[in-house]
């Protein structure tokens, strides 16, 4: 069995490492994640923003680790450096301007542009801190696009993880893989490009699983710590660019930059073929609410088999009674009996010819399910992709009949951005979509936003019938 991370007796002290080895679980990346997010947490290492989970975590000691730049010959010989916007690497920005550093800091998710360029103002009541702030970075910032031309010397990126084979995973968004490979493609940046991280020593591995990782991660060359610094040996092959052929519509449509490199590219004449569905869906889990949960207890812990580990401590708090789930006993309703109903011995009688009626019939008759009819054969499927995650089948159903929309069933598969409209074949009682109006249809639908708040455009396309796994009945709004 690999060994991934050291193995510690103790959580305890500033040097100690999450322990990401299971012996009956799959290691993946949000696995080393999530561990690494809870010992930050349960040691006290992390600072504000928390609680950490689902960010590049802050931790204690960043503006040491960041100081530490200025011991990189990389770092003193550059004249441009990118450094990522999270809280964790905002003393390295401080940094990058007062040593006079040309600063470039990504836009937040790329959604209003690439970079971000940083200059001192003129006003000298700003303050650096203020100035590398979210909020400065906002208000002071000069927007880079895809066509500027720029060069970038050194990148500071924001880990959660990292192996000192230079393997490095982030939150899970992908935003650092795309922010490289778009430099990558205009040029800013090369093989030869210096990538930096600071984090917590806690955070670095002697070596994570090779296997977890693909050819658009972004390898780091140097770690930053509070206690060291250290520079990989065998540095890693950084990915080439854009791999359209992984990306979905969805993430071109959330992101405009990827958008205009994509027409670039397109005008050149090169490949931007997309993924056919979208699961190129963000790799964050967040943990899931369990509706049971106030029903769980733990069982008290007997003292009598204690071991003397598990019995340090005060004895009375490790004796204390924990409250057990109460067993709930459910009766039988009693069927409603009217006293019209009634005859001289209490039987229920028949409202149509007043005899008796044995409680087996009231009984079949209250569980008798409803009668559903059998649904029409499909005759055509349209795939309406580019669904927010947000988006629920009811706000889908309401905007297609405000546009007189009414397909026969609805495959809804939205968590993975995507649904089947399916029309049936035509009867004399099913009233389906005339061919003609096929293409109607779609246009309605691809310049068609579910609500007025949906950042993103429906994409359709005509589909052979499919099986029904699930279906939705469209007039049930």
């Amino acid at each position: 069995m690999s060994q991934v991370g050291e193995q510690q007796n103790s959580d305890q002290g500033e040097n100690s490492k999450p322990n990401i080895t299971e012996k009956d679980k799959e290691v993946t990346k949000y696995s080393i994640r999530k561990r690494v997010w809870e010992h930050l947490e349960r040691n006290g290492f992390s600072s504000f923003p928390r609680p950490v989970y689902g960010r590049i975590p802050n931790f204690k000691g960043c503006e040491d680790a960041a100081a530490k730049l200025s011991s990189i010959d990389a770092y003193n010989n550059c004249q441009s450096i990118e450094v990522n916007p999270d809280k964790p690497q905002e003393a390295a920005r401080i940094l990058a301007l007062e040593n006079n550093k040309n600063l470039y800091v990504p836009v937040p998710r790329l959604k209003e542009g690439l970079l971000k360029h940083i200059s001192l103002p003129k006003d000298s009541n700003i303050t650096l801190k203020q100035i590398v702030s979210r909020k400065g970075i906002e208000e002071n910032g000069t927007v880079i696009g895809v066509q500027d031309q720029i060069h970038i010397d050194l990148l500071v990126l924001g880990s959660v993880a990292v192996s000192r084979e230079g393997y490095r995973i982030g939150k899970g968004r992908g935003y650092a893989d795309l922010e490289y490979a778009i430099l990558r493609e205009m040029g800013a940046v090369n093989e030869d490009t210096i990538t930096v991280t600071n984090v917590h020593d806690s955070q670095v591995f002697d070596s994570l699983p090779r296997e977890l990782f693909q050819i658009y991660d972004v390898p780091v060359d140097y770690i930053l710590t509070p206690t060291e610094i250290i520079e990989v040996e065998n540095r890693l092959p950084k990915p080439p660019g854009i791999i359209w052929n992984l990306l979905s519509q969805r993430r071109v449509n959330l992101m405009p930059v990827l958008q205009a490199l994509k027409d670039i590219h397109q005008g050149k004449g090169i490949d931007t073929t997309l993924k056919e569905v979208d699961t190129d869906i963000e790799s964050y889990e967040p943990q899931r609410i369990n509706r049971f949960r106030r029903f769980r207890y733990k069982r008290p812990t007997s003292l009598g088999k204690m071991s003397e580990s598990q019995g340090e401590g005060d004895s009375r708090e490790n004796a204390r009674r924990v409250p057990q789930r109460r067993r709930r006993f459910f009766r039988r309703r009693p069927l409603p009996r009217s006293e019209e109903r009634l005859n001289e011995n209490g039987e229920p009688m028949s409202a149509e010819n007043n005899q008796p009626v044995g409680m087996r019939v009231l009984r079949n008759q209250r569980q008798r399910r409803p009668y559903r009819r059998n649904k029409p054969p499909i005759d055509f499927s349209l795939m309406v992709s580019n669904i927010e995650k947000t988006v629920r089948v009811r706000d889908l159903k309401n905007a297609l009949i405000e546009r007189g929309i009414k397909p026969n069933d609805i495959t809804w598969r939205g968590y993975k951005g995507f649904c089947y409209l399916h029309y049936a074949k035509p009867n004399s009682k099913t009233k389906t979509i005339e061919p003609h109006q096929v293409d109607s249809v779609i246009e309605i639908l691809q310049n068609m936003k579910i609500s007025p708040d949906s950042e993103l455009h429906l994409s359709v396309k005509v589909m052979e019938p499919i099986s029904r796994i699930e279906t939705t009945d469209v007039t049930a709004v």
